[in-house]
């Protein structure tokens, strides 16, 4: 209990960390010259305050520190000045319409003088409606990007403890366990960034990645894709992802000074973005599933399991990344039941004890209204570890991205699931704390056993 306390404390301090003065994702007119706006996400600020009460509930039970009366109070600031400004664009419109007729029906010079001058009026109290709007833009919309998602019915609130959904195994014995770094002859750990995998350890490390992604694919109907290792900053903002997960490129030459890179790895929920910032797609094609293999740089989850460094401290691994898009929140339900079917029969193959839990409110990020968290029992740390989880964003992310499908002539933001199905590198570790010999571990979706020796030349064979 203690220890989910001081994981909880974590997580709420690193969201509150990462906020900036400045967004990548919303840019106003007066910071245009310097940046360009890659991304105008969907503000739909009806569809946030409407139910005030369930986000209220959000923001409390995830301990965020938001006061949504000031918010809303700096909303009705912005609309009582933006809708000032309408109306002054439109008096300039019904000018300039009039000033047009009056020019082609051949009227007097004295009404057409009249029209420019009071078009000349109206373009100097606009120019200063602008200036004057855009700090209180800049200020309201800061603040509306960085309000959570609402959270999803069955994500648990009230007590702040994570809620059991499935358990495979009971851990047996109370005992201490030698650590997985006492495998000398498998693992080499340097530090929490630097490791190698030898032996069987580096055979497994590949295979188990492989074979997950191919049962997702032969079982599940999921398309394999390959996702870059990069993600600019807006990406992550849309995804409401604190910056400090992630290692932030230094690059030598930035044409947006705002909108830099992090290393997130292709094994990332947010490496998927940005093929499906701006897309439209049929409703025929629905649901879209997707599997990557890839590495992963999150280093928030690494923080949950220290100070110890070790495998399940480690900032880099080879992970499995799932994304499903679903027209429904009902049909976003059902993908991630699916999701974790096809994990609980990968784990289950494995027969090592793991359950599959929902995280509380507060673990959450921004983004999830829901969490499901895969853990595998590590004897020696005496709890379990995370080796994979799946998230319900609901239409939260595709509101950002603009992310949709149209029917009956009406655009719908799509309703996301996703999240590493697998990280390889803690489930080593927990592996060989049961003992468990890694060559003859049962991995769904293998459809070989290839030898050490198979597997360099098929390396090889890539670089010929």
């Amino acid at each position: 209990m203690l220890g989910l306390r001081v994981v909880l404390r974590n997580c709420r301090a690193a969201q509150k960390g990462c906020i900036r003065k400045i967004s990548a994702l919303y840019i106003t007119g007066d910071k245009a010259n310097e940046n360009y706006a890659t991304l105008h996400p969907y503000l739909d600020f009806a569809g946030t305050f409407d139910e005030r009460a369930s986000l209220e509930q959000s923001i409390a039970s995830r301990g965020l520190d938001i006061s949504l009366d000031s918010v809303l109070r700096k909303y009705q600031k912005y609309q009582t000045h933006h809708e000032q400004l309408q109306r002054v664009v439109g008096e300039r419109e019904v000018v300039t319409q009039n000033l047009k007729d009056l020019t082609r029906k051949g009227g007097s010079e004295q009404q057409i003088e009249e029209l420019k001058e009071r078009g000349k009026t109206l373009r100097n109290e606009l120019k200063v409606l602008k200036q004057a709007l855009y700090p209180i833009e800049d200020e309201f919309i800061h603040d509306f990007l960085h309000l959570p998602n609402r959270l999803h019915p069955q994500c648990p609130t009230e007590d702040q403890e994570e809620r059991l959904l499935y358990r495979h195994g009971m851990p047996g014995g109370t005992g201490d366990v030698p650590s997985h770094l006492q495998r000398q002859d498998l693992i080499h750990f340097v530090d929490n960034n630097r490791y190698y995998m030898m032996g069987q350890a580096a055979h497994f490390d590949v295979n188990a990645m492989q074979s997950l992604a191919r049962y997702f694919v032969t079982q599940g109907d999921f398309v394999q894709t390959a996702n870059p290792d990069f993600v600019r900053c807006v990406l992550l903002e849309a995804n409401a992802t604190p910056l400090g997960d992630y290692h932030m490129v230094k690059e030598e030459q930035l044409q947006n000074k705002i909108n830099t890179a992090y290393l997130t790895g292709g094994a990332a929920f947010e490496s998927y973005l940005g093929a499906m910032t701006k897309l439209c797609v049929y409703p025929s094609v629905l649901p879209l599933r997707y599997v990557c293999c890839g590495r992963s740089y999150n280093r928030a989850d690494a923080q949950q399991y220290g100070p110890t460094p070790s495998l399940y401290t480690a900032t880099q691994t080879n992970a499995v990344q799932s994304f499903v898009a679903t027209q429904t929140a009902d049909q976003a339900n059902a993908q991630l039941e699916h999701t974790l079917s096809l994990s609980i029969d990968f784990y289950k193959a494995l027969d090592v004890p793991f359950r599959i839990v929902y995280a509380p409110a507060a673990a959450l990020t921004p983004s999830e209204s829901l969490r499901a968290v895969i853990e595998v029992y590590a004897p020696s740390l005496k709890r379990y570890v995370c080796v994979g989880r799946i998230s319900n964003y609901g239409d939260f992310v595709s509101k950002r991205i603009l992310f949709s499908t149209r029917r009956e002539k009406q655009y719908e933001f799509l309703h996301l699931v996703g999240g590493p199905v697998l990280y390889t590198t803690r489930l080593i570790a927990a592996l060989l704390e049961h003992n468990k010999r890694l060559e003859d571990c049962k991995l769904l979706g293998a459809s070989r056993k290839p030898t050490m020796e198979q597997d360099v030349q098929q390396f090889k064979d890539l670089f010929k």
